[in-house]
């Protein structure tokens, strides 16, 4: 569960107010956001680094990223895509001190069912499951003195 809370959490994150596009928003500020969430990892478990997922963005992911805000607006409409980026491009500059906070400070689109389905619907639950299945994060979490450290 926590591990999925994680990924969700991944999958969510969003960008800066310079950037041209929506799409770019939210690229901008997940790499941000990843990053941040990188430094927490290794800071309570320092010997996890080289399992973190590269969370650069390819084409598979912005297409994935576009069609979350596809489902957004055709929710909630215009004013829900920029509140969601608007939430992101502030979350992308948050200090990330615990899974609990990660868990639930993570701006979530219109509700926590519409983002899960969304997330699954569009692939970005699955593109993140893949990348820590790739990198050995979803191993390395698995190990009860990991997540203990983690979650502590």
């Amino acid at each position: 569960m926590k591990t999925c809370t994680l990924a969700i959490a991944l999958t969510l994150l969003a960008a800066p107010a310079f950037a041209q596009s929506e799409v770019d928003r939210l690229e901008a500020a997940s790499v941000s956001a990843g990053a941040n969430m990188e430094a927490f990892l290794v800071s309570r478990v320092p010997e996890i680094a080289p399992a973190i997922p590269d969370w650069e963005w390819d084409e598979e992911m912005r297409t994935a990223a576009a069609c979350t805000l596809d489902a957004i607006r055709a929710e909630g409409g215009d004013a829900a895509v920029e509140t969601y980026l608007d939430e992101m491009d502030v979350f992308a500059e948050v200090e990330i001190t615990s899974m609990e906070q990660m868990a639930t400070v993570t701006p979530v689109p219109i509700n926590p069912d519409f983002a899960m389905q969304t997330g699954q619907a569009c692939g970005t639950a699955e593109i993140a499951m893949r990348r820590m299945q790739e990198s050995g994060l979803m191993e390395a979490m698995m190990v009860p003195d990991v997540m203990g450290r983690l979650m502590n």
